[in-house]
């Protein structure tokens, strides 16, 4: 069952789940990407709205998690190659990591941790990034979430997914 905070639970598991999920295809992340995540982990801690699920297997590993901030009206993503579509000029909530281990994929996970970490939330939108490479962009698609825009530079075919919530 997944857990939602708003303190980061052991950046250093985070951050060895980070590796373990990015350095698979089509990411081929490495250390040096995964303390770059930690670092960034903790800058977005700092920042208003925070919030972070998570989920454990069985023997109580973690399986996976999910993290946001909110982000107020006028910012959005600097790689975006267009500005935000008119409807997302408002605060929103931004998904930064939804990462689940293989050993716990098709289980359920990647959505429960992001249905429990935009529950409630007083935003109009979630926005998140995508690889199109990535299974899990077929799966944020079924899942209701639409392009609202792309990233440009490497890595190369990343769309910026948009979801209304349902609280507003």
């Amino acid at each position: 069952m997944p857990e939602r905070s708003a303190e980061v639970p052991c950046p250093a598991t985070l951050r060895d789940v980070y590796l373990r999920v990015y350095r698979e295809a089509p990411y081929h992340e490495d250390e040096k990407d995964a303390d770059a995540f930690a670092g960034q982990l903790a800058a977005h801690a700092a920042l208003p709205g925070f919030c972070v699920t998570t989920v454990h297997d069985d023997a109580g590993a973690l399986g996976g998690f999910a993290y946001g901030v909110r982000r107020e009206s006028g910012w959005w993503h600097p790689r975006a190659e267009a500005p935000a579509p008119p409807w997302l000029h408002r605060p929103f909530f931004y998904v930064y990591e939804l990462a689940v281990v293989r050993e716990s994929r098709g289980l359920g996970h990647g959505r429960a941790l992001l249905d429990l970490l935009l529950a409630d939330r007083p935003e109009h939108h979630a926005v998140l990034a995508a690889s199109r490479a990535a299974p899990a962009h077929a799966l944020y698609r079924r899942w209701g979430w639409t392009t609202a825009g792309r990233l440009t530079g490497p890595p190369d075919g990343v769309d910026l997914l948009a979801l209304p919530l349902s609280a507003c």
